[in-house]
């Protein structure tokens, strides 16, 4: 795992409460491309040197990096094919899968089709890269998990996978690092960030996905008195934009601290498969303005302050000047947070995901 975004999350989160929980019943190796490990691989040591090679690769000309990708792709599909033979069960945690023995049932977790269904918000080349194997590929999984419902629903509308081969398997997050911080802490990363007073909060990459444009124009309209901080990885998206303050990619251990003293997590984005920072806010208490595009509103419930478009300028800013006047509102949002938050746990998803491994390889081998 190079930057440790949504699917590093998944995957680390997931397979550490299984490793947990049912040693047992399973023997867990992991695939990084090269070979495989009895441990799950270290997330990135260096993440502005990781955000600095994915944003060169994308830079490149797409020609290229599709050419790249191709390469990368028959490599590894020749070492998994290679080392495949000795499992019973392989699941594919991120795009789609490779290719592994006739004998091996395969489970492949679907995050999103933002790919498909929002080309016009990622790099051309892995667009191309997508509709080229996503949809052949996923004929070779046996059972699918799907992190939303939504995501199932437009799984289904655009393949001929059956719905009984589909399982639901909510995304989560670790609630030993995301809760309500001490206020010791968070002024100290307040302190560390070169943040000042209240602040309304952004996390995720800087992608036109995420809509920080909208964000943008509410600050810039000088309607706003409260600061803005972006925290993530930059991504493909360009520079953040001015009256904004950009604290880059932080730990989890800061990432719980920023939550915890934001005014609010600000979040209007257009296409979520999930939306993970969404429940780490409401985990750590902070209440969030959100659009109802896609996931969003499985995760948020009627915890959610919602734009009823991406494009809603005046209520976004509506959202955030009564944030900034009414004390009790925001309490009472931030205790609705909380309780949404709980329908979640890593613990549940690991269940659901063991089941459907022992039913897939009984299915493989019926």
């Amino acid at each position: 795992m190079n930057v440790r975004t949504g699917i590093g999350r998944y995957i680390e989160s997931l397979y550490s409460v299984m490793e947990r929980q049912y040693s047992d019943l399973f023997e867990f190796s992991y695939f990084n491309g090269v070979n495989l490990s009895p441990s799950l691989p270290s997330r990135a040591k260096d993440a502005d040197r990781a955000s600095w090679m994915a944003s060169f690769f994308w830079k490149l000309p797409s020609s290229l990096s599709y050419l790249i990708r191709l390469v990368l792709l028959c490599i590894r599909d020749l070492r998994m094919l290679r080392y495949s033979g000795k499992f019973d069960v392989y699941h594919e945690t991120a795009l789609f899968p490779f290719r592994v023995s006739e004998n091996v049932a395969t489970l492949s977790t679907v995050h999103d089709l933002s790919l498909d269904k929002c080309p016009q918000f990622h790099p051309a080349e892995r667009v191309m890269y997508f509709r080229k194997f996503f949809y052949d590929r996923i004929r070779k999984s046996d059972a699918f998990l799907a992190v939303s419902d939504f995501t199932r629903r437009e799984l289904l509308s655009v393949s001929d996978v059956r719905a009984e081969q589909v399982l639901v398997t909510p995304l989560a997050c670790d609630k030993r690092i995301f809760h309500a911080q001490k206020q010791e802490k968070i002024e100290a990363v307040m302190k560390e960030l070169g943040i000042v007073g209240e602040y309304f909060l952004f996390v995720g990459t800087n992608d036109p996905r995420k809509n920080t444009a909208l964000l943008a124009q509410a600050v810039q309209s000088g309607s706003i008195t409260t600061q803005v901080v972006i925290a993530g990885w930059s991504g493909w998206g360009g520079d953040i934009p001015d009256g904004i303050l950009n604290v880059g990619y932080v730990s989890d251990d800061t990432l719980a601290c920023l939550y915890s003293g934001a005014t609010a997590l600000i979040f209007p984005s257009f296409y979520e498969g999930f939306g993970l920072p969404v429940l780490e806010a409401m985990t750590c208490g902070c209440p969030v303005i959100l659009t109802r595009e896609a996931s969003l509103p499985e995760v948020a419930g009627d915890a959610g302050c919602y734009l009823s478009t991406p494009d809603a300028l005046d209520e976004l800013i509506s959202w955030m000047q009564r944030f900034e006047t009414d004390a009790k509102f925001r309490q009472e949002m931030s205790d609705a947070a909380l309780e949404q938050s709980r329908l979640f746990s890593w613990e549940e998803t690991a269940r659901l995901t063991k089941e459907a491994l022992l039913a897939v390889h009984e299915a493989k081998n019926r």
